[in-house]
């Protein structure tokens, strides 16, 4: 059960403060509670509500990496594709991914095919058993791409397949990460704003935090500090004198669809120099991922967007009418904003800045979370000269790892009972999987609500208010 306790977060000194609560925050929690540390983890938001909610929903096995020849990173991928199948099976599941060749060159069906067939045997040896036959990356001709496409009128060049997987709900894996650290002793609030560091001589050992709910501040010690907070990183590292990590913020979205476009595989189609995927998602289906500088409006990239997969995916006929929902985020970019970081980086503060006690992670994408967390813990277990204690997450199922079940009334109380839910946001976004696909039925959120009024005592001026936030939350997330 997650239990916001900001006594005994200030009370209690701490093995390692967290500051941040998204996938990689979450994870590093639940990697250092599970090895015995004690563990602080702080929010200023909500947990998962930045760029781990804003996500494709996909676990990439790392494909990408080989067309730079960097087998290390394909290699983690995939480890990590499966490390995160075995935790939560309920959640992730494989998903077969086709490539459409375009030409005949690098992008063409034979070099696809080669690729796709290189990386699964780069990767074989991480496979807990051997995929079926029906899994194997193979060449499909053009009569084999229609079939998996239907609409697809003409199958082109055909294509290669390979399998990846698939997150159902990356909020509801985040929560299920928190949930395991906090049974493992792990302390965590969100709406708790970091607005400082506290430091002894030259070493970090611990924050200083606002409440978001009463104002009041906290200082929370820590023997390390941690740096997961995604967009919020560059304010930590400032507070601490050290230089902010040297990374471009672009804009990202993606664009969820009323309807499925191609349902069985995920269709990847060669567009503007990178390829663009359809995503099948439930009854619907996730387009991704258009990126630009971060002083791009995301309404005006999501348009741009549109009218660039109406033309990658003509047999889909797309309108801006089958957009439900745009996904808008910020992410890292390379030095000078032409590409994105592709590997998540770990700095330690005392040999790069002399600064002991302060650890950033850069993260680079959900998929290598966890590989970050153990990366991070390790080093964490060094300077606090721990005796090493061998990671075991990547093997552990995670028993909150599931969409909440029951009535709509009785999944609203759970949220805020049992999972911190402290705003009507907070339940309808991230813990009931009411309103990740578009706004959702306004008689829902007025169930939410009420069951929310009640767990909290709040008026009717406080449930308008909470219900105009949501709405205003989707407004800005129209395509129009």
């Amino acid at each position: 059960m997650l239990r916001r306790d900001l006594d005994t977060l200030a009370r209690r000194a701490h093995d390692v403060v967290i500051v941040g609560g998204g996938i990689h925050g979450a994870a590093a929690a639940w990697e250092a509670a599970s090895r015995g540390l004690s563990v602080a983890l702080l929010e200023a938001d909500d947990f998962g509500a930045g760029a781990s909610w804003n996500s494709l929903k996909t676990i990439h096995g790392g494909l990408r990496h080989l067309q730079r020849l960097d087998v290390a990173g394909l290699r983690e991928s995939a480890r990590e594709r499966q490390a995160f199948m075995a935790m939560a099976p309920a959640l992730v599941r494989p998903l077969g991914f086709l490539a459409l060749a375009s030409g005949r060159g690098l992008h063409g069906r034979a070099a696809l095919a080669l690729g796709v067939t290189v990386a699964g045997l780069l990767s074989r040896d991480l496979h807990p058993v051997v995929p079926p036959s029906a899994r194997r990356a193979r060449a499909l001709a053009s009569a084999e791409v229609r079939s998996l496409v239907p609409g697809l009128v003409d199958g082109g060049r055909g294509g290669a397949l390979w399998w990846d997987a698939q997150v159902d709900s990356s909020e509801r894996l985040v929560l299920a990460l928190l949930h395991a650290a906090a049974d493992a002793g792990a302390v965590v609030a969100n709406r708790l704003t970091v607005t400082g560091v506290v430091r002894e001589d030259e070493t970090v050992t611990g924050v200083v935090a606002q409440d978001g709910l009463t104002g009041a501040t906290i200082e929370v010690g820590g023997a390390t500090v941690l740096n997961t907070a995604g967009l919020g990183v560059d304010a930590l590292t400032r507070a601490a004198g050290v230089p902010p990590p040297k990374v471009t913020s672009l804009r990202a979205v993606n664009l969820v669809l009323r309807r499925a476009i191609a349902r069985d595989v995920a269709v990847g189609v060669r567009s503007g120099g990178r390829y663009l995927f359809a995503v099948p998602w439930r009854d619907r289906s996730i387009l991704g991922t258009a990126y630009a500088p971060v002083t791009t409006p995301a309404r005006e990239l999501a348009a741009d967007f549109l009218t660039e997969a109406a033309r990658a995916f003509p047999w889909a006929r797309l309108e801006a009418a089958d957009v439900s929902l745009v996904h808008q985020g910020v992410v890292p970019g390379t030095g000078n904003g032409s590409g994105l970081v592709t590997r998540s980086r770990l700095i330690d503060h005392d040999h790069e800045h002399g600064v002991p006690g302060l650890l950033t992670v850069v993260a680079a994408k959900y998929t290598t979370a966890r590989a970050v967390a153990e990366q991070a813990v390790d080093v964490i277990e060094e300077r606090l000269e721990r005796p090493h204690v061998a990671s075991r997450t990547a093997v552990v199922p995670l028993p909150e790892a599931r969409l909440l079940e029951g009535s709509l009334r009785d999944r609203a109380r759970i949220a805020v009972q049992k999972e911190m839910a402290l705003s009507l946001a907070d339940a309808v976004l991230r813990r009931l999987d009411l309103g990740t696909a578009g706004e959702p039925a306004s008689e829902d959120v007025g169930v939410v609500a009420s069951v929310m009024a009640h767990e909290f005592g709040w008026d009717l001026a406080r449930i308008g208010t909470e219900r105009a936030a949501l709405a205003g939350f989707y407004a800005e997330r129209r395509l129009r």
